[in-house]
């Protein structure tokens, strides 16, 4: 007998799994030429009472980062939408944000983006929040100390898989048990000396909350999110206010940072694509070189 199981978490040869439908909690083994992550749909069979993974279906998308050799590293898989967490403390590290944008939209996951600790400063966001909103972003501006600021973000994460991202210290856990009670993550202090915060996730896991069908993906937390080795045309993929511009430079292969007849740099200089986010795409692109 076959059934579907998603996976929570996945350890050396074995992986702990919760049924589809009936969300049962299984511990199953799977073969060394499988290797199931976080999310996965995968096919159990029971064999002498045990149960063994024997195929892993075929996945929506998966949320990535780069490895110590520049090399694409799968996390999660199946992802519906990436909770971006900032905080006014500790304040996000330059183009973090965009980072994460560039992923969510080549995956296709839609990004919900969360300015948490408002209660500590208000006005610490307002600029960028308007910015991306303009961009058409969806923004939230919340504080643990307040119910009601999570209200409607709560209400997104109804029947999706959700994964959490952001540096460590910024509140994700202390958001996610505000919004699903039932859910219960580890939670960090930031340090006193640094003022970053400690990495209290060691481990990719996803939880169940039944009351809103929701799955919520806790991957271990950052300080600097670090893409993959991408090329500059991957990269502009991941810029949507460059979209309308793609295809009208001059030459096909243009890069967007040189080139004679370049739509993007003009668009920039008419004012058309805001100037931060154009600098934020050169630094990302600047920053493959440190994987060639």
């Amino acid at each position: 007998m076959t059934e579907t199981y998603r996976v929570t978490s996945t350890q050396k040869n074995t992986a702990s799994l919760i049924h589809t439908n009936t969300h049962q909690a299984i511990n199953a083994f799977f073969p060394r030429k499988l290797k199931p992550i976080c999310g996965d749909e995968v096919l159990v069979e029971t064999l002498k009472s045990e149960y063994r993974i024997k195929k892993i279906n075929r996945r929506q998308n998966s949320f990535c980062r780069a490895d110590n050799r520049g090399r694409k590293q799968h996390i999660a898989a199946n992802v519906d939408q990436i909770m971006i967490v900032m905080a006014v403390e500790p304040a996000p590290t330059r183009d973090i944000l965009n980072r994460y944008l560039v992923v969510a939209e080549i995956e296709g996951i839609t990004p919900l983006l969360v300015f948490n600790k408002a209660d500590i400063d208000p006005l610490f966001f307002v600029n960028t929040i308007n910015q991306y909103e303009q961009l058409g972003y969806q923004t939230y501006k919340t504080s643990h100390k307040d119910p009601n600021t999570v209200i409607e973000l709560k209400q997104q994460l109804a029947n999706k898989t959700t994964i959490l991202a952001g540096q460590s210290g910024v509140g994700k856990s202390s958001l996610t048990e505000l919004m699903l009670p039932e859910v219960k993550l580890k939670t960090g202090k930031l340090s006193d000396k640094t003022g970053k915060g400690a990495h209290t996730t060691s481990v990719t896991q996803m939880y169940h909350d039944a009351t809103l069908n929701a799955n919520i993906i806790d991957s271990p937390g950052v300080w600097e999110y670090g893409l993959w080795l991408m090329d500059a045309a991957e990269i502009a993929s991941g810029f949507i206010d460059f979209d309308d511009y793609m295809g009208q430079c001059k030459f096909s292969n243009c890069t967007h940072i040189h080139e004679p007849g370049c739509a993007i740099m003009n668009a920039v200089k008419q004012g058309l694509i805001k100037t931060n986010r154009y600098e934020s795409y050169l630094r990302i692109v600047d920053s493959m070189k440190y994987w060639s």
